[in-house]
């Protein structure tokens, strides 16, 4: 009897980390069409030695693992998915199955590094091993190389796959040293009954601690004040962001596992230049993200023609919740969104970004993003039906499309000493959300990447023009 007391103690002591509601409800997105990774596209500039080497770039990113656990960690399924997966260590971790090369029998151009992307956004990640691969393409025409890294969403969002990058792959600095060794032993791996058994007990503690804290809730005033805050404003929130569209989209496509690749790049001083002329014409404050909301939507305008300029197309765009306090090596997902009417119909460029504006205005003063996350993390707690809310708030009558616009970093960075020339951030898109457009800013420069699959939606190329030519618009009217 003791024995047995004994085992069961030893099974619960230590505790794998779970995957977080948003995490998991990702890793549920997976589909034969959805392959669920984000990609980053870091393109390197030649050094004095030539194109970066394999073997050179698997030393340096195995040299800084050991500064984020997860990258080398693999997800371990619960007996019946009876509960969220696990965080495990990896004890079969190979370098050399994370940082590949891309064989290639002459140098790759710009267009064939596209090509190469896509093919790879198509190719799912082996679930066996952490969640993660970069493959080395190159030389590039130029003597450079690119490095296409896939990262899966349920590991990182936009936000912390930029504190990855900046903790195993660049430097803000040219000269920097060699990482210490590495001397990482992993974790034995967890039995899938200790797998369950931990389940069992973390959601007794997670009862445990809430009720003390509804009682302290329940017997303060101000904590009454508060409720009452978040009640009230909840259902206009609600309704401003979940209210259907009248009909679904051109963008309504059923999608597959092919996809295709567009980019551009404009300076940031362009849009800043925009932002502050049209924030004097109209007395507003005028951002980034509504000039690049505004330039998605002039090249929409163009792309889809007539009849596409009579639909009704609704943005998701995504809100990071994360803390500026966090650590650097925090990762996973802690975004919110909020819904915007993309005025495609409209033929004034300036007009459409004051449209733009005005709606994202009222959107974030009433703090939209933060009360639908805390409604759809409240109806996590109702299990299966919880899951059947955030599937309908995914649906094409919801939104047409997604457009995100993540910071990335502010000054140059560099690969190993060289320069890296442009960052470019993919996001893949869903069914029946058949294009997905992301940016993010490096070094003075908005980069903009746009994805599909050409089955779906044919012609991204010209959607990437007509981004240049709205940008072009704005500018030329400001």
């Amino acid at each position: 009897m003791h024995q047995g007391f004994t085992v069961r103690f030893d099974v619960v002591s230590a505790t794998p980390e779970r995957l977080s509601f948003d995490d998991a409800q990702i890793l549920r997105l997976e589909s034969a069409a959805v392959t669920g990774h984000t990609c980053k596209i870091v393109v390197v500039e030649p050094r004095g030695g030539g194109a970066i080497g394999i073997e050179e770039l698997r030393g340096h990113v195995a040299g800084r693992l050991g500064r984020v656990r997860r990258a080398r960690q693999r997800v371990a399924f619960t007996p019946l998915r009876l509960a969220r997966p696990a965080w495990v260590d990896d004890a079969a971790f190979d370098i050399r199955e994370h940082v590949r090369p891309y064989a290639s029998e002459a140098q790759v151009s710009r267009v064939r590094l596209r090509e190469i992307a896509a093919e790879l956004m198509g190719e799912r990640l082996d679930h066996t091993r952490p969640l993660w691969r970069m493959d080395l393409v190159g030389p590039l025409q130029d003597g450079g190389s690119a490095i296409v890294w896939r990262i899966h969403h349920c590991m990182a969002d936009g936000v912390t796959a930029m504190r990855l990058g900046e903790q195993i792959l660049w430097d803000p600095e040219p000269e920097t040293g060699a990482a210490e060794p590495d001397r990482w032993t992993p974790d034995p791996e967890p039995s899938s009954l200790s797998l369950l058994v931990s389940d069992l007990g973390e959601r007794a503690g997670d009862l445990a601690r809430s009720l003390p804290s509804a009682a302290r809730r329940a017997a303060s005033p101000r904590g009454w004040a508060a409720t009452a805050r978040t009640a009230a404003a909840l259902p206009r929130s609600l309704v401003r962001e979940l209210t259907p569209l009248g009909s679904s989209s051109s963008l309504d496509r059923h999608i597959g596992r092919r996809r295709e690749l567009a980019f551009t790049s404009h300076p940031l001083e362009e849009l800043r230049a925009i932002e502050k002329a049209v924030g004097k014409r109209i007395g507003a404050h005028v951002t980034i993200n509504d000039v690049v909301l505004a330039a998605i939507t002039g090249a929409l305008h163009g792309w889809l023609g007539s009849e596409g300029t009579a639909e009704h197309l609704r943005a998701q765009i995504p809100v990071s919740m994360h803390s500026r306090d966090e650590r650097p090596d925090a990762l996973g997902n802690r975004d919110s969104f909020l819904f915007v009417d993309l005025p495609v119909h409209e033929p004034d460029p300036v007009r459409r970004l004051e449209l733009i504006n005005a709606e994202t205005t009222v959107r974030k003063a009433a703090h939209d993003a933060d009360a639908l996350y805390a409604f759809f993390h409240a109806l996590s707690r109702l299990g299966p039906v919880g899951r059947e809310a955030v599937r309908a708030a995914s649906g094409p009558r919801e939104f047409s499309l997604s457009a995100s616009n993540v910071p990335g970093p502010r000054a140059a960075i560099y690969v190993m000493g060289a320069p890296v020339a442009e960052l470019y951030s993919i996001a893949e898109p869903a069914d029946r959300h058949a294009l997905r457009a992301s940016a993010v800013s490096y070094s003075g420069t908005m980069h903009f990447g746009l994805c599909t699959d050409p089955d779906a939606l044919a012609g991204l190329s010209g959607l990437a023009a007509g981004l240049d030519e709205a940008v072009e618009e704005l500018r030329g009217r400001c």
